[in-house]
């Protein structure tokens, strides 16, 4: 259960009450003076530091209404405080103000009515006690703008009401309510000694009746209800001096009935505190409880300071544990989802494991045949080679020479000899080695070339020496630029390059080497290297 405070404050004495919802569970009072400011300290040393609510109940408490221009929030902010500037200088930080209602005609100005409290001196000693112990504040209420609260509670609607209340034996309070809306409130002294509560009661409504229809309030003969809140043992006694009339009608209501129509139970106030259980204060006290928002009427924020760092205080330390909760929650959440995921990641490594042992008894299965595809995959290699070399042959070989040798000329030039073979190699056969061992490899990637020796005659008849010559570089370049030509070698030429002086200063052997020269004269050999076709392997 929470527990709320509330001190209750009138010039003549200080009374504390402790609510749990709507029972009363402790009370205490502490009388104006010395003495009861010190049992008041030792009171707020002893006993938690929970939040209090002071009510006041002031007879310094001036209630006035004006008219100001319809403006917004804070210019209304700022005609208040100067009016109160200049009738209650003082008194700034205990002004509460609103709005009850608009003029019809005209600019439509506001109505407006203040309550302040012309002497906040008389609050200041138990401030200081309060702020000596630490004690938190968290608002300060009027009891009479309060009345609206207590009336709505006991459900009493009329145009105009006068509602009386006592709140101690020497004070009388009359709070006049128009339409449901605070418009005065007055604070008499009574001294039972002169006169009779009964006799008091009478004389205040018709000076407050007065007074009212003086400020405008109503009129004259208005109607009025006037509802008294008194101790049961005082109804006779009012009953005798209070009579309705045409414009007056009095309601008479007992504490505890309207403490039932409340829903509250003070009975703990009746054993601990009876004097004050005989008076309205612990009713005021329980409205005052029954705000849901700690907000005040008077007072600045430096007095409500502590409250607010009690509230930081506790926000944080509320959001803290709501911050451990929600994380532990989601360790929790997180620590069964890795759980799960555990369990899921051994299942799924069973899986795996089964079906690589199942893969490998099938792989087991098609080893031997597995074992054959490497002589299966050579076959299809080597069928896709025979096939693309298929045109490779000497008839395809002479087709092309004889093309290329007609574009070079070939008159008095005689072919003696062709030699032609296949060759898996790029590189020209070194003369003198067995050329004919070479066996070819249909399944090796490496291309198959052409490989010829061609022996011709020139006829040194018709041509020149230098014509031969140069008709074999035609013959040689003619091989070079074609295509399929990859590589040429000229092994002999038509004549013998050895100079002429040379051959004549070798004494004794002029009549040898020019008969060599005869029998080699217009001979020439050519190797070349030529691709198997035009789709051949390049390399």
């Amino acid at each position: 259960m929470i527990l709320k405070r509330i001190i209750y404050y009138s010039e003549y004495q200080l009374a504390i009450f402790h609510w749990e919802s709507e029972k009363c569970v402790a009370a205490y009072t502490f009388k104006a003076g010395e003495e009861g400011l010190k049992k008041f300290e030792t009171y707020l040393l002893a006993t938690d530091n929970t939040p209090v609510r002071m009510l006041v109940d002031l007879t310094g408490e001036d209630f006035c209404k004006e008219v100001v221009p319809h403006v917004g929030a804070t210019d209304r902010r700022a005609i208040v405080a100067r009016m109160i500037q200049r009738q209650y200088r003082k008194s700034k930080d205990y002004v509460y103000y609103k709005i009850i209602d608009r003029q019809t005609v005209g600019r439509r100005d506001d109505v407006l009515l203040y309550s302040v409290l012309a002497n906040p001196e008389v609050l200041q000693l138990w401030l200081k006690v309060l702020n000596k112990c630490r004690t938190s504040i968290c608002g300060i209420w009027s009891l009479p703008q309060l009345s609206e609260a207590m009336l709505s509670r006991l459900d009493i609607n009329a145009p105009n009401i006068i509602l009386i209340t006592q709140q101690t034996p020497c004070n009388l309070r009359q709070s006049f309510i128009k339409n449901n809306k605070l418009q005065s409130s007055r604070l008499a002294i009574v001294n039972l000694e002169d006169a009779s509560i009964g006799q008091h009661i009478s004389l205040e409504v018709e000076q407050t009746i007065q007074f009212l229809s003086n400020h405008r309030h109503i009129s004259f003969d208005e109607k009025i209800e006037i509802h008294i809140m008194c101790r049961e043992s005082d109804i006779e006694e009012v009953l005798i001096h209070c009579t309705d009339s045409t414009s007056r009608t009095y309601y008479y209501h007992k504490l505890k009935d309207i403490a039932e129509l409340l829903g509250c139970d003070f009975q703990l106030i009746e054993q601990a505190c009876p004097q004050i259980a005989e008076y309205s204060t612990g009713l005021f006290s329980y409205v005052c409880a029954s705000k849901l928002l700690p907000i005040g009427h008077y007072g600045n924020r430096m007095i409500f300071f502590k409250f607010y760092e009690q509230i930081l205080s506790r926000a944080i330390y509320a959001l803290s544990s709501v911050i451990l909760i929600v994380s532990t929650i989601m360790t929790l959440g997180y620590l069964s989802d890795a759980k799960s995921l555990n369990e899921e990641s051994i299942a799924l490594k069973e899986q795996a494991d089964a079906v690589n042992n199942q893969y490998k008894n099938k792989l087991e299965k098609f080893k031997h045949k597995l074992s054959q595809t490497r002589s299966m995959q050579s076959s299809v290699l080597l069928a896709e080679k025979i096939y693309h070399y298929k045109s490779l042959s000497p008839q395809n070989f002479m087709s092309d020479i004889s093309q290329i040798l007609t574009r070079t000329g070939m008159k008095d030039t005689e072919i003696k000899r062709i030699n032609w073979q296949q060759l898996q190699s790029n590189d020209l056969p070194v003369i003198g080695s067995n050329r004919n061992k070479k066996q070819i490899d249909y399944s090796k990637p490496e291309a198959i070339n052409q490989f010829a020796t061609i022996v011709g005659h020139i006829r040194l008849s018709s041509e020149s020496l230098i014509e031969a010559t140069t008709k074999v570089n035609s013959i040689v370049h003619a091989f070079k630029v074609n295509q399929l030509v990859k590589q040429v070698k000229v092994n002999t030429m038509p004549v013998d390059f050895r100079s002429k002086s040379s051959i004549e200063n070798e004494s004794g052997l002029d009549d040898k080497i020019s008969g060599e020269q005869n029998k080699n004269n217009g001979w020439f050999e050519i190797e070349i290297m030529m691709k198997g076709n035009l789709n051949a392997d390049p390399y």
